[in-house]
């Protein structure tokens, strides 16, 4: 009886073959679920920061830097002066990604440049470049985007300078910071 074949031997044989391809089929949907998880966060983690390391205001009003992202970062710059945005967490404050559908929200991923209460630039990072606008439109969002004049493309530290040409208005560029030496 010890070589015999019974139905019962075939339907147990086939009974644990099938659980242990449901177990197999059910850790491989778990390890494709994690990969594509893990490199999702990959993704998000290796996008480029742009940051702010300091603000020069060559103009003869005092600026308001506003982070809509982040409002610890906020400044208020006399006029012809210069501030850094360096803090204890950090070497500057990053430009806020706004790049639909990925990054949608307007209204709180973006810098302002305010001058006597109005806002004069919009600034955020898209794509490879950092861009501005200077109005929005009707449903909040930048109305025209322009890249920003300077060092335009994303990733690393940056000098925002903000001037004023008395016949095309306000303006803003990026340069690269110099190193300190620390």
């Amino acid at each position: 009886m010890g070589d015999e074949i019974t139905v019962w031997k075939v339907l147990f044989t086939v009974g644990k073959g099938i659980g242990k391809t449901i177990e197999l089929i059910g850790q491989g949907a778990s390890v494709t679920v994690n990969a594509a998880s893990n490199s999702v966060s990959s993704v998000r983690n290796a996008m480029p920061v742009t940051e702010i390391a300091s603000v020069f205001n060559t103009t003869d009003k005092v600026v308001e830097f506003i982070n809509r992202e982040t409002p610890q970062d906020n400044r208020r710059i006399l006029a012809q002066s210069a501030v850094s945005l360096k803090t204890a967490q950090t070497a500057g404050a990053w430009i806020p990604w706004f790049d639909p559908p990925l990054y949608d929200g307007f209204d709180r991923r973006h810098l302002e440049v305010i001058i006597d209460g109005v806002p004069v630039l919009y600034i955020w990072q898209r794509g490879d470049f950092v861009y501005w606008s200077n109005r929005l439109d009707s449903e909040g969002k930048p109305a025209k985007a322009y890249k920003i004049g300077g060092v335009n493309h994303v990733g690393g530290a940056r000098v925002l300078v903000i001037r004023n040409d008395p016949e095309t208005g306000y303006s803003a560029f990026l340069s690269h910071t110099l190193p300190t030496g620390e």
